[in-house]
């Protein structure tokens, strides 16, 4: 019982501090979602950041499974900061820097145009 919920505990931490990806970024690096409009998003950067939301999303589920098998909140934390470190990665890889991914990620929470542009990559 107690595994399960430290499990969940810091699962819901990993999912929070990583969706989008908003750890290792500070405020003043990410301007606000604002200042760039989805027209000016183009269909590349669309296709970098589906790409990188895939490889993250894997990471994510790859994170779960193993820490619903940890019993020690030090391990916990391991597998957190690896998955952290490796979604980074998965942005920088896929040709975006993490506060363009922010942006982007940003901008899809309230631009239906910019969804479905998405969707039609996917």
């Amino acid at each position: 019982m107690k595994k399960t919920l430290t499990a969940s505990a810091l699962l819901s931490a990993l999912l929070l501090a990583t969706a989008p990806v908003h750890a290792q970024t500070d405020a003043q690096s990410a301007p606000p979602a604002a200042s760039q409009p989805a027209a000016s998003i183009d269909d590349a950067q669309l296709e970098q950041f589906a790409s990188a939301l895939n490889h993250i999303s894997e990471i994510q589920e790859q994170a779960m499974a193993e820490l619903s098998q940890v019993e020690d909140q030090q391990q916990a934390q391991v597998i957190q900061q690896e998955a952290n470190e490796k979604m980074v990665d998965a942005v920088n890889e896929s040709g975006l820097s993490v506060e363009d991914y922010n942006l982007i990620a940003n901008q899809l929470q309230t631009d239906p145009e910019l969804q479905q542009r998405l969707e039609a990559l996917r």
